[in-house]
């Protein structure tokens, strides 16, 4: 089953998907991007960090699902990563998507999770991160199978978190 987390800057939807990617029968779909890593990311664990000329190729020959662009990078996903998670019955996958490329991947059947977060949270988390140019408050018109509150700690969040993709996977069994 495909989930895919979906949230304003600051909102901890990075961090949440790493945790849900280090459980059992889960991994964490590596989207390629055009902005440079950030200190400690490392490409292909974190990121496919592509140049644009490399990036464009991949999207004009189908291989990126989902491209967004946002803050001034773009972003995709590989299709050929997302389908060998799509064809099994055994893993679980989640993915961080703006809402354009979750409602397109929730077209497919993936469970999209909103992490909703206060301004004032968000501002302090970015402060945090020293990413100052991120300040701008964020509107998301969120589509989503569930949302839950990130403002609380990280450990409080993924306990929430485990507990709606336990009921989905529950459901989608039945």
């Amino acid at each position: 089953m495909l989930f895919v987390l979906q949230g304003p800057s600051g909102s901890g939807k990075t961090t949440q998907a790493a945790h849900l990617a280090r459980e059992k029968n889960f991994e964490k779909i590596i989207t390629a991007t055009t902005r440079p890593p950030r200190a400690g990311e490392i490409h292909g664990r974190d990121y496919y960090f592509l140049d644009e000329k490399t990036y464009d190729a991949r999207l004009i020959g189908g291989e990126l699902l989902a491209p967004t662009a946002i803050h001034g990078a773009r972003y995709g996903i590989p299709k050929a990563d997302l389908l060998s998670i799509i064809g099994s019955h055994t893993r679980h996958a989640v993915v961080v998507l703006d809402a354009k490329g979750a409602e397109e991947l929730r077209a497919e059947g993936a469970y999209v999770i909103g992490l909703r977060l206060d301004e004032a949270t968000r501002h302090a988390r970015l402060v945090n991160r020293r990413e100052k140019d991120r300040f701008d408050k964020e509107h998301f018109d969120l589509q989503c199978d569930a949302t839950l509150d990130a403002s609380g700690s990280e450990e409080a969040v993924f306990s929430e978190l485990v507990g709606i993709v336990e009921k989905a996977i529950r459901e989608r069994k039945k």
